[in-house]
């Protein structure tokens, strides 16, 4: 059962650069123009989704997993602020049910530069690890600087970008009708915070939701973005996480689907609720 934690804790932590994703470097960048239109189109929101098992393979150590995700996505004065707290509880084939939970918290300014994190792991109430960070883009790199769990530096390659830079990029490639990004990423949560992530991005598709949306933010539609991570320097290796996102374009996602091997578990939105802009003055 350790191994299976281990793989779940891989998909989870990865799951907020899924939520908000990263900016591409690949051949296929998109313009300019069409990067701030879709930075534009972006919309401060909370949202609620509940987890359920979609699929689960004969002889699978789990037979049942449920969850429910709390993430709130916030335009503020100096850049873009992200906080998601998921709950996953997973019952195996014999013995008590397992109850896993994530929480994780990121600001990154507009234009990508800095990039501050925290993100804290549970495991039947009990904190098992907490990482505190900073990353800031320099003229040859970036420099990453953990003060949890302990304090260390870390250069990654001048390529690796921040989250919501990645997202508004993916939205803009999606508008473009481009369909496959390959990008380096860092999200500053689990054992492999840098990832190479392949994606291949779908035509538009029309929502059918069923959420509680008094805003009306589920009326856009999606581009469902499959993703696979490839660990830094380990991309012969295989993807370690594989997962999908249907990602409308005004930054709501609408389902989240993770495949952990011998099952998979299915995200759905349940509410989703716009915020206000924020009151910068002048």
């Amino acid at each position: 059962m350790s191994g299976f934690l281990k793989n779940i804790d891989q998909h989870r932590r990865s799951f907020a650069g899924t939520l908000i994703l990263c900016l591409g470097v690949s051949g296929c960048a998109a313009q300019a123009g069409n990067v701030t239109s879709a930075q534009s189109a972006l919309v401060s929101h909370t949202a609620e989704y509940n987890f359920k098992m979609s699929r689960s393979d004969q002889g699978s150590s789990i037979v049942d997993a449920t969850g429910a995700l709390g993430y709130r996505f916030e335009k503020v004065c100096d850049g873009w602020i992200t906080e998601m707290q998921q709950i996953m509880i997973l019952q195996g084939t014999e013995g008590t049910p397992i109850n896993s939970a994530f929480s994780m918290t990121q600001w990154e300014n507009f234009d990508g530069t800095r990039y501050r994190f925290r993100m804290r792991d549970y495991l039947n109430g009990t904190k098992v690890d907490e990482v505190v960070g900073d990353a800031v883009r320099e003229s040859d790199g970036v420099k990453v600087t953990y003060e949890q769990p302990v304090e260390v530096v870390d250069e990654l390659p001048a390529d690796t970008m921040f989250p919501t830079q990645h997202s508004i990029q993916l939205l803009a490639r999606a508008e473009e009708g481009e369909k496959f990004a390959n990008d380096l990423v860092f999200d500053g949560s689990g054992d492999a915070p840098t990832n190479r992530v392949a994606v291949v991005i779908s035509d538009a598709k029309t929502v059918d939701s069923s959420a509680n949306d008094q805003s009306g933010l589920t009326k856009v539609p999606f581009h469902r973005m499959n993703l696979a991570y490839y660990p830094l320097g380990e991309a012969e290796n295989g993807p370690t996480t594989e997962m999908a996102v249907d990602l409308a374009r005004n930054g709501v996602a609408h389902a989240l689907r993770f495949d952990y091997g011998d099952f998979a578990v299915l995200g759905t939105l349940d509410k989703v609720t716009e915020l206000p802009a924020p009151d910068c003055g002048k």
